[in-house]
């Protein structure tokens, strides 16, 4: 089905196999115990699995280029040996791998940090020192002793990174590069470093060897560079023998979402376009939000690009590839681009996981050990724990049945699928749904597990993640009237909701909600006018309209007890975003404040330390938190059957923090004796 996808492509001597790029993605393995081999186990799982080429984590050609002190490094000979336990692994899974040489310049994690100019990084407590003339040249010579190194540890190929705000991009940009001397100033100034960098690393290298080019195609930040820059320093570089020009989007400071699920498929292609239309002679890789092999072959027979980069989507599935090629698409586990432990933890320092494959970057990723014993479980509720308990329970060889009280799988993850650029939470459920199935779990829908299903059984484990209910604040007096639901009501039931509304609760739940009822108010309205619009003239539909009095910001208030900031426990990689969108859409957030009473058409609340006042509500949402729902431990203890309560169920996994939930349910499926 993907004929061009998986149709061989020759990078210079190298020949690739089919053209999936893993792209570069810090890991953090760097630090962990034994960081050689588990970096080493990372890529040869997803070389086996079939991808045409992988790049490596950003590698740092000298001791200041280091994200951390201990950082991923090739800038001595004794580190050749660590390398060729990854390119060794991954050669001997069938695969090909290249060295991504990053310099981090200001955005490293160290004191030592430099730069063009003293530009401070607006998220880092460090001003980086500016390169001196003699320390730029040590600066091309190292890139170009790394690249040596790189081909001496068997690397297949390297990758220049010039984008994404590193050190490179830091001369490239005005608004970083505030030198007056040959290395700043004019186009031709900043675009120096780049240049020589290419010029030294293709000398030591020789003309044969494959070099990879991510290039800033799209800058996204003010006093950047701009389209006609950008291609411009294409130009400059051809002379040096561009492999493959992997086209880089942004700045990690840019206020424009590039990788989060706010963001569409494939938003930035048009970037790939450009450079396309500007040197049709060069092979090109597009990236950011591909995530899905299907658009991939799209992308590639649009014309715009003839390799497909990818990096998280290996995250949440090794086996993209292989199943991609065998056009067993229901069976990826997809990427919903929730940032929670991919870039949120580079951010924090730990390894990178991911949300959706818990294991990933484990020692023992993709191996599940047999149980000691045979044994029968019992997993009560189907939500993400339950499912994931299911699955890696019977990964492990036992016989699991697994209880639902609903029709649906999916617990409180398909109300998550209805908020807006969430709705590939979707594909969680879908994946999962589908590996119980095929790992033999008996799925009992519209069944609930209660003491009457311990009746003639013997389960030798019983598994509670039967979830949290909807949590109503106590003696607030009008939470009884027929305009007063909550969010579980809202989302699932589609109970109508009429504006203004006051939503009570400030934490993720309600702030998602929030955006949900932005996108819900008026939509009726809307389409009809729309329809209407498409089938008459302006002349004939204009008696019936009222001036767009329903195109107005929506009334919606957020109220919030305590002074911590809304959503405070979404990623901060993701929060902006969240907040942004909530200022964009009018929405206003109230902090500090208790509700007094609900009436008919109004909500009064009581600032700290001041007066009440009356907001207008015609509709009030319930959004203050949960309850973790009763399960029958007691009758499993008088019954001496060994049970663990899990996900929210158990009051500690509150919310739809997928993350947390699927951690909880592999650990404890990897741990049970």
């Amino acid at each position: 089905m993907l004929g061009r996808l998986f149709s061989p492509i020759r990078l210079n001597r190298l020949r690739l196999p089919n053209r999936l790029l893993m792209s570069s993605m810090h890991l953090n393995l760097d630090e962990c115990d034994d960081a050689w081999h588990r970096m080493a186990a990372f890529y040869a799982l997803r070389a086996r699995e079939g991808v045409g080429l992988i790049v490596s984590a950003g590698c740092a050609p000298d001791e200041a280029g280091k994200t951390t002190q201990g950082g991923f490094a090739l800038c001595r000979d004794d580190e050749i040996a660590g390398h060729r336990l990854i390119t060794g692994a991954v050669h001997e899974a069938g695969g090909r791998i290249a060295l991504q040489i990053l310099h981090f310049g200001r955005e490293a994690f160290h004191g030592g940090m430099v730069s063009s100019s003293a530009e401070r990084l607006p998220s880092s407590v460090f001003t980086p020192r500016p390169l001196s003339e003699a320390e730029i040249q040590a600066t091309i010579a190292a890139h170009a002793d790394c690249a040596a190194r790189a081909v001496a540890a068997g690397y297949d190929a390297i990758e220049l990174l010039f984008g994404q705000g590193f050190l490179v991009h830091q001369f490239l940009a005005p608004a970083c590069n505030k030198r007056t001397d040959r290395w700043g100033g004019g186009f031709d100034n900043r675009a120096r470093l780049a240049v020589e960098i290419a010029a030294a690393v293709r000398r030591r290298v020789g003309a044969d060897f494959p070099l990879i080019f991510r290039l800033p195609c799209m800058d996204l930040l003010p006093d950047g560079l701009g389209a006609e820059e950008s291609m411009a320093l294409i130009g400059k570089l051809l002379p040096y023998g561009i492999d493959l020009l992997n086209v880089s989007i942004g700045w990690h400071e840019s206020e424009v979402p590039t990788i989060a699920a706010a963001v569409p498929r494939a938003a930035f292609a048009d970037a790939a376009r450009l450079a396309r239309r500007r040197y049709p002679q060069l092979k090109l890789a597009v990236s950011n939000r591909v995530n899905d092999p299907r658009d991939g072959e799209a992308l590639l027979l649009d014309g715009c690009a003839d390799v497909i980069a990818m990096a998280r989507p290996f995250l949440a599935d090794p086996a993209l590839a292989s199943k991609a090629e065998s056009n067993r698409f229901d069976e990826i586990n997809a990427c919903i681009a929730c940032n929670q432990r991919c870039l949120d933890h580079v951010l924090t320092g730990q390894p990178v996981g991911c949300s959706v494959n818990p294991d990933c970057g484990l020692p023992d990723e993709g191996r599940y050990p047999p149980l000691p014993r045979a044994m029968e479980v019992a997993v009560a509720g189907g939500g993400i724990s339950g499912m994931g308990a299911a699955l890696f329970l019977a990964r492990r060889g036992a016989r699991v049945t697994l209880f639902e009280a609903g029709d649906e799988l999916g617990g409180q993850l398909r109300l998550a699928a209805r908020i807006p650029q969430k709705e590939e939470f979707a594909a969680t459920i879908r994946h999962y749904r589908g590996e119980l199935l095929r790992a033999g779990v008996a799925v009992r829908l519209g069944c609930r597990f209660d003491a009457r299903a311990l009746d003639g059984a013997r389960w030798d484990h019983v598994v509670l993640a039967q979830g949290a209910a909807p949590r109503r604040p106590e003696g607030v007096p009008g939470l009884e009237l027929p305009h007063v639901r909550d969010y579980a009501e809202v989302l699932e039931q589609g109970c109508p909701v009429a504006f203004p509304v006051v939503v009570i609760g400030g934490g993720g739940i309600a702030c998602d909600l929030a955006k949900y009822l932005a996108a819900k108010r008026g939509k009726l309205t809307r389409d009809a006018r729309a329809y209407l619009a498409r089938h008459l003239p302006a002349e004939a539909l204009a008696p019936y309209l009222d001036g767009g009095a329903d195109d107005e910001a929506p009334a919606i208030t957020l109220l919030q007890r305590s002074g911590r900031k809304f959503a405070h426990r979404v990623g901060r990689t993701t929060r902006w975003i969240l907040m942004d969108a909530l200022r964009r859409d009018g929405v206003r957030l109230l902090g500090r404040v208790e509700v007094v009473e609900i009436t008919g058409d109004a909500v009064i609340v009581r600032e700290r330390g001041g007066a009440a006042r009356s907001l207008p509500a015609r509709s009030v949402v319930i959004a203050a938190g949960q309850t973790p729902r009763p399960g029958p431990e007691e009758a499993l203890r008088r019954a001496g059957i060994p049970c663990t309560v899990l996900g929210a169920a158990d009051g500690g996994v509150l919310g739809v923090n997928l993350a947390a939930a699927l951690q909880a349910a592999y650990r404890f499926a990897m741990e049970l004796r």
